[in-house]
């Protein structure tokens, strides 16, 4: 759609630059431009009828500047009314009020006149670059086994699922699919039912449109989603003690962590975790070839490392293009909390 300042035609979509912002309306003649509102200006402030769908002369409308037509593309012309119901639906509102300056105001309304579908660039923009800001959000939730699952989408994922005879892991894969349709709609606006999934050879799911990571550990599971490479682990603290894996602890150290890893990280639970789950994110979030944790050096890594709060110590690690972004939120039943996790590293 292009405007130009030329002879204006009964039904035509008409706009009029007052200062920083345009006023829309629909013109039907000289004597009768509708729109939704009365022009920002300082002389209608106290009128009223000044956030209401009214008729107006073209000198009130235009208050001095120039008028404008809308000129329309081919797809536009397609899809646009007649003149006459244009003007008509125009005239069907005359008097109706409910004005938001972001979600219902004048362009709004013209638009919906003229193509059925009210829409406007500045709220369109505004959303764009909300969406496109550094976004890295990680969201956390118990798991909840149960006899029978939900089917989830898209198909494969839900074979998957239905295919794991490990009770324990397919309760954590159909928790943490759940917990990604939640955060990618609460934190990115979309709708994975709308995403193309694929899964690689190393067996990691990826979407189109954003990156995703997935974690699972004793009795609960992890999820980061963000605009940017991302990759998240959690591993329960509580749990690593309790498997006495501590009494090898020395021997995955030496086989598995650098020389200045091995300064770097105290003995014990948090210092082992700390370290390894950084290891897993950081190799999740480059996405190439097998996991050898011997060949990631998180003393060259920008991971960071949180234990998360809770009767539970659970060590959870983000290695993430936009982590100056980065927050956490913990779901129960649903409903997500925002939290504010204990940095370790």
């Amino acid at each position: 759609m292009r405007w130009r300042p030329e002879r204006c035609k009964y039904g035509d979509m008409v706009r009029v630059r007052l200062g920083g912002v345009y006023h829309y309306g629909i013109f039907a003649s000289e004597d009768e431009i509708i729109a939704f509102g009365l022009p920002p200006v300082p002389q209608y402030r106290d009128r009223p009828d000044r956030l209401t769908v009214c008729a107006v002369d073209v000198d009130t409308f235009c208050c001095g500047s120039i008028l404008e037509r809308a000129v329309y593309g081919f797809k536009e012309k397609r899809k646009k009314r007649s003149p006459e119901k244009t003007v008509a639906a125009a005239r069907a509102r005359l008097g109706e009020g409910g004005y938001n300056i972001i979600h219902n105001n004048c362009e709004h309304f013209a638009n919906e006149c003229v193509f059925g579908v009210g829409r406007c660039t500045v709220e369109e923009e505004a959303r764009k670059r909300w969406l496109s800001r550094p976004i890295c959000d990680v969201y956390v939730a118990a798991v909840a086994a149960g006899p029978e699952y939900p089917t989830v989408f898209p198909p494969e994922r839900d074979r998957e699922i239905k295919e794991c005879r490990h009770p324990g892991l397919k309760a954590a894969k159909y928790a943490d699919w759940e917990l990604l349709a939640l955060a990618a709609g609460r934190s990115l606006g979309v709708d994975i039912k709308t995403v193309s999934f694929k899964k690689t050879k190393n067996g990691r799911w990826e979407a189109d449109g954003f990156d995703f990571s997935l974690s699972h550990t004793d009795g609960a599971v992890a999820v980061a989603v963000s605009n940017g490479a991302v990759g998240v682990d959690a591993e329960s603290a509580s749990h690593f003690a309790e498997r006495k894996a501590a009494e090898r602890e020395d021997r995955l150290r030496e086989r598995f962590f650098t020389a200045a890893e091995r300064e770097k990280y105290e003995d014990g639970p948090l210092g082992f975790l700390s370290c390894w789950t950084k290891k897993e994110a950081e190799f999740k979030r480059r996405a190439k070839g097998a996991f050898d944790p011997a060949s990631v050096d998180t003393t060259a890594s920008d991971a960071v490392t949180f234990i998360l709060p809770g009767e539970e110590k659970t060590v959870i690690s983000v290695s993430a293009d936009n982590a100056g972004s980065l927050r956490f939120f913990s779901v129960e039943s649903g409903a997500a909390r925002l939290i504010i996790p204990e940095k370790l590293s």
